[in-house]
């Protein structure tokens, strides 16, 4: 599921901007951050936002371009999915690589944003 993570401050800013471009979207709360996810129009939002990936084991939706990625995160998360990424043809590469993908625990579920 494709989602767009904002710290509180700013989340009535980008909720008035979904809601002034008729998007429909799911709010959570969670300490300083609300989390969107979109149902199938996250393509209509505005692209300047850092989208995320909320999954459970698989990274398939996870876009990601280049060759290269390095993994930042808890040691499990590491673990758990940088096979997964290889398997998508990346290689591990700690300085300047092409994604940097942060993976944070949420739940039981993993949230997944590449940059």
């Amino acid at each position: 599921m494709k989602a767009i993570l904002v710290r509180r401050e700013k989340a009535n800013v980008l909720r008035e901007d979904l809601i002034s471009k008729q998007i429909e979207f799911y709010e959570e709360r969670d300490n300083f951050h609300l989390l969107f996810i979109f149902p199938g129009q996250i393509k209509d939002a505005d692209s300047t936002y850092k989208y995320s990936y909320l999954v459970e084991d698989s990274v398939d939706e996870v876009s990601v371009s280049g060759s290269t990625f390095k993994i930042v995160g808890s040691h499990e998360a590491i673990n758990r999915f940088a096979g997964k990424f290889e398997e998508k043809g990346l290689k591990v590469k700690m300085e300047e690589p092409d994604n940097v993908i942060e993976i944070k625990k949420w739940g039981s579920k993993y949230l997944i944003s590449v940059s």
